[in-house]
């Protein structure tokens, strides 16, 4: 019985670390603040790229899923900051696929236009 006793009391006290040990990465990483670039990097407060980290809502998560930290605003460090300036400067511009109306009906106006004044130039040596 005494064997069971200490078995159920070495059990708990592995339960009770694991809540600890969890308590305190959440507190650690409510107090780890990174930033995302434009084109989805997360960055560190040294400036480091953390690759395979994922950004779900403003919390930071890594490899294994395990939250680590709390997403900025805006840059906390100067490293953080000039990191994230040089990674958006090297994103292409994003132009998407708007079609203007305009542009459409211009280029039906001139294409009319070109039909019009050959068909004009054709009668002209004829006559």
């Amino acid at each position: 019985m005494k064997a069971y006793n200490d078995y159920l009391k070495a059990q708990q006290s592995v339960k009770d670390a694991e809540e600890k040990a969890k308590a305190q990465a959440q507190a650690k990483a409510e107090h780890t603040y990174f930033a995302q670039t434009t084109n989805g990097k997360v960055v560190d407060a040294q400036g480091h790229i953390m690759v395979g980290y994922s950004v779900k809502g403003n919390q930071v998560f890594d490899v294994q899923g395990k939250l680590v930290g709390t997403l900025a605003q805006t840059p906390t460090t100067r490293r953080m900051a000039n990191t994230v300036k040089q990674e958006n400067t090297k994103v292409l511009p994003q132009t998407g696929d708007k079609q203007n109306n305009n542009t459409t009906v211009g280029a039906i106006l001139v294409g009319l236009g070109s039909l019009l004044g050959l068909g004009a130039l054709g009668k002209r040596k004829e006559d």
